[in-house]
């Protein structure tokens, strides 16, 4: 008999299309706007699944939905380590040389080296030694300008997606103006753009900034959450299908204990899976005890390691700790009372706020119907159970 594998997936995006939960009806949503000719800016914290929904959004975009919706191709652009026009150029290129698709990988190929012969530069240089004299801004910006071009030549209908869209606003060269006169002018007509981004303020100041080159460039989107009855049927499916069956009261506690967080809800799922024989069934004890393991690793995580940063820091950092406590012991519905700031050692209830502000800028809060709360659940209940001044059980995100 083949062995059995565990089907939950935590540390990497999902791309098979049967274990994406509750995506499909609002990746039909995003594609239909895409093809309409209008670009979209995503906003979802970390761990939530933009990358999960960029995968579904490609399946979506590759159907014909009629006429006027043709299917689309899509390049995804990862920008999460570009600090330089030159680490853009990077992107871009391992984007089109490394595509999934053999049809759109070799018209990228194809593209690259007439643009190569065109300049006189080899553009795979900017990852690695170079021998020659370092190109100057304006270059870097030509080069740019001069790839996208020969991205937007690969498709006849074609989504780009920049993903972590907000780490252009530190790359000097103005990288936005080049993507807007690239990618948005004269001739693009056939090219839409998704931008994503894991810290909602920044992703908003770009484009809603007069200033900036994409200012109202983009109807803005939020990735919503998945339905906590979808969730359910899921994780009972897989259970079920897999010979480990769960109690309906261990999957009420594994929803109950991540919130509904897509990364964690797999993470706990995955943990309480490995527990258990072929043939036996998940309990609420073998799910207690899953989350009981899963937030001990929290002190070796990177959680642990940004919070020791912060509290060796300065008064500002001090107050961004005494907000991750506050929100992880009583949740977000109490910022502003001044007897719960003097309790965590503000100087004023008014400090909480940029306090919050700043931590949503490290992908560690966010704010949801106007209540903030700690993203990541584990991290959550790991600062409560180290809290002196914990007084309920553990803050899960509103509307969980």
């Amino acid at each position: 008999m083949p062995p059995v594998l565990n089907p939950f997936v935590w540390d990497r995006p999902l791309e098979d299309p049967a274990k994406i939960v509750g995506m499909e009806a609002f990746a039909n949503q995003v594609a239909l706007t895409l093809k309409g000719q209008t670009n979209v800016a995503l906003f979802g914290p970390r761990d939530t699944g933009k990358t999960t929904f960029t995968n579904q959004l490609a399946l979506e975009l590759a159907k014909s939905q009629g006429e006027d919706a043709p299917p689309f191709d899509v390049v995804t652009v990862n920008l999460q380590r570009v600090v330089s026009l030159p680490g853009f150029i990077g992107c871009v290129h391992d984007a089109m040389v490394s595509h999934p698709v053999k049809r759109l990988r070799r018209a990228a190929l194809r593209q690259i080296g007439a643009l190569e012969k065109e300049i006189g530069f080899d553009i795979k240089v900017v990852k690695g030694s170079v021998k020659s004299t370092a190109a100057g801004p304006a270059q870097d910006g030509e080069q740019l300008h001069a790839q996208l071009l020969a991205l937007r030549s690969i498709s006849e209908h074609l989504v780009v997606i920049f993903d972590e869209f907000q780490r252009l606003r530190h790359c000097p060269g103005d990288p936005l103006a080049i993507i807007r006169s690239a990618l948005m002018s004269s001739g693009s007509n056939h090219v839409s753009l998704l931008f994503t981004g894991s810290i909602r303020n920044a992703l908003k100041m770009m484009l809603e900034d007069s200033q900036q080159p994409i200012f109202g460039e983009a109807a803005q989107m939020q990735l919503p959450a998945i339905a906590r009855a979808d969730f359910l049927e899921y994780l009972d499916f897989q259970f079920e299908a897999t010979g480990k069956p769960a109690q309906e009261a261990a999957l009420q506690y594994v929803l109950n204990a991540t919130g509904g967080h897509p990364r964690s809800t797999q993470q706990l799922a995955w943990e309480c899976w490995g527990a258990v024989s072929g043939g036996e069934r998940v309990t609420l004890a073998t799910a207690v005890e899953a989350h009981e393991r899963l937030v001990q690793t929290i002190e070796r995580s990177e959680f642990a390691s940004v919070l020791n940063v912060l509290m060796s820091g300065d008064a500002a950092e001090a107050n961004e700790v005494r907000a991750l406590q506050l929100l992880a012991d009583r949740g977000g519905e109490t910022i502003t009372s001044r007897p719960v700031a003097k309790r965590y050692g503000f100087s004023s209830h008014s400090r909480v706020r940029p306090a919050l502000v700043r931590l949503q800028g490290r992908g560690l809060v966010d704010e949801r119907s106007g209540v903030w709360y700690v993203v990541d659940p584990l991290f959550a209940e790991w600062l409560r159970r180290a809290s002196p001044l914990a007084e309920r059980p553990a803050a899960l995100p509103p509307g969980a």
